[in-house]
C-alpha cells in the first residue's frame, strides 16, 4: 500500500514539473544587429594614433625601470638582521593585530 502511493506522488510530481515547464513563457532574445556600432578607429587622425603608441611605449619603459631598481623590501637582512629575526618579528606583528592575541583579559570575555 505504501508503495502505492509513493509511486503515484512520484508521477503526480512528474506531471506538476512537466506542466510548470509547459506553460512557463518563452522570451525571445534580442534582435543582433551588427552594423549599428560606431567604429571610432576609423575616422581618427594617423598622428594622434602614432602619439598614443609613442605614449604607451615611454610608459612601458618607465614601469621596466622601475622593476630593475635596486629598492624592495630587505627586512634588515642585508644589515646583519637574521632571517630567524625577522620570522620572530613578522610573528610578533601578525600577534598583536589578531584579535585573541596577546594583553590582558578581563573577567567578564573568560567566562
Amino acid at each position: 500500500m505504501q508503495r502505492q502511493i509513493a509511486i503515484v506522488s512520484l508521477l503526480l510530481s512528474v506531471a506538476v514539473v512537466f506542466m510548470l515547464a509547459a506553460s512557463a513563457p518563452m522570451a525571445d532574445a534580442a534582435p543582433y544587429t551588427p552594423s549599428n556600432y560606431y567604429n571610432q578607429l576609423e575616422e581618427e587622425d594617423p598622428e594622434v594614433m602614432l602619439e598614443m603608441l609613442a605614449r604607451l611605449g615611454q610608459s612601458l619603459i618607465r614601469t621596466h625601470e622601475l622593476e630593475n631598481s635596486k629598492r624592495g623590501l630587505d627586512l634588515g637582512l642585508s644589515r646583519g638582521f637574521s632571517g630567524s629575526q625577522a620570522a620572530k618579528h613578522l610573528m610578533g606583528l601578525a600577534a598583536a593585530n589578531y584579535a585573541g592575541g596577546p594583553g590582558r583579559r578581563r573577567r567578564s570575555e573568560q567566562a
